[in-house]
C-alpha cells in the first residue's frame, strides 16, 4: 500500500492525471484520488507538527540565550501565530457563488470522494471521462423551486477545475447555480446547489427597490411580498401591487 501511494506521488509530480495514473497502476480514478488525498493529508500534518515543534525549539533557545534582565514575564510575551497552508479539497460537496462585479460572479465548488463513486456506479464510467457543467439561473425576486427560471444557461467545464468567474450577468439580479454532470442523452442532471446571489446595481434609481415591499411584507403589513412573480395553471404573470 505505501509504495503504490509513493508511486501515485511521484507520477503526480510528473504531472500524470489521475485517470493516466489509474491507467498505469491498474486501478480505479476514484482509488487514485482518494489514496492520494489522503497521502497529501498526512504530509501536511507531519508538516504542521515539525513546524510548531522547531518553532517551539528555537523561543526555547532564545529564552535560555537572554540575560535575566532581557527576560520579560510570560504573561507579558506575545503570543505565537502558526499558519497552515489550507488544503487542496475539503471532501465535501459544496458550491458557493460570490459577487465580483455587476456581470461577474466566482463560483467554486468541492466534491465529496463518496459523492464521485456514487456518480461512476450510477453512470458507469470513471468520474474523470464525465462531463462537467454548471448551470446558472436568473431567479430575480421569484421563488425557484428548480424547475422555472428567468433564464438559465449551462457551462461546460474543463476537467480537474474547482472555480470559475461567470461573466456577462446583469446588474441588480439574483443568480443560482448548479453544479453537475451531462447524461448520455445531453441532459444535465445536477449534484449541488448554491447558495442564491445577487450581482450589485449600477445605477442610482435602482438603490432602495422593493424595499418598501419588504418592510411591509416583514412587519406582517402584506401577506406576500407585493414583488413576487406568480404562475398559473394556464399562463405566466407578474403582480405588481
Amino acid at each position: 500500500m505505501v509504495i503504490l501511494i509513493e508511486k501515485i506521488a511521484e507520477l503526480r509530480e510528473k504531472g500524470y492525471s489521475f485517470r493516466k495514473i489509474a491507467q498505469e497502476l491498474g486501478t480505479t480514478v476514484g482509488k487514485v484520488q482518494y489514496r492520494y488525498h489522503k497521502y497529501k493529508e498526512q504530509v501536511l500534518s507531519q508538516h504542521q507538527v515539525e513546524t510548531t515543534v522547531g518553532q517551539n525549539n528555537d523561543l526555547h533557545a532564545k529564552k535560555e540565550s537572554q540575560s535575566p534582565q532581557d527576560k520579560s514575564p510570560d504573561h507579558g510575551e506575545t503570543p505565537m501565530i502558526t499558519y497552515y497552508e489550507p488544503p487542496s479539497t475539503y471532501d465535501k460537496d459544496s458550491l458557493v457563488l460570490l459577487p465580483k462585479s455587476p456581470f461577474i460572479l466566482h463560483a467554486f465548488w468541492d466534491i465529496q470522494l463518496s459523492t464521485q463513486q456514487m456518480v461512476e456506479h450510477q453512470f458507469r464510467k470513471p468520474w474523470s471521462s464525465l462531463k462537467k457543467q454548471l448551470k446558472i439561473y436568473d431567479i430575480t425576486a421569484m421563488h425557484f423551486d428548480g424547475h422555472h427560471a428567468h433564464r438559465s444557461d449551462t457551462i461546460t467545464l474543463p476537467e480537474m477545475t474547482n472555480n470559475w468567474y461567470i461573466s456577462e450577468l446583469e446588474p441588480n439580479r439574483t443568480y443560482l447555480a448548479d453544479y453537475g454532470v451531462e447524461t448520455d442523452e445531453g441532459n444535465f442532471f445536477s449534484l449541488i446547489r448554491s447558495n442564491a446571489m445577487d450581482t450589485s446595481r449600477i445605477k442610482k434609481s435602482e438603490r432602495g427597490l422593493y424595499s418598501e415591499a419588504v418592510y411591509k411584507w416583514k412587519t406582517g403589513q402584506a401577506k406576500e411580498p407585493e414583488w413576487l412573480e406568480h404562475f398559473s395553471t394556464y399562463s405566466f404573470y407578474e403582480s405588481i401591487k
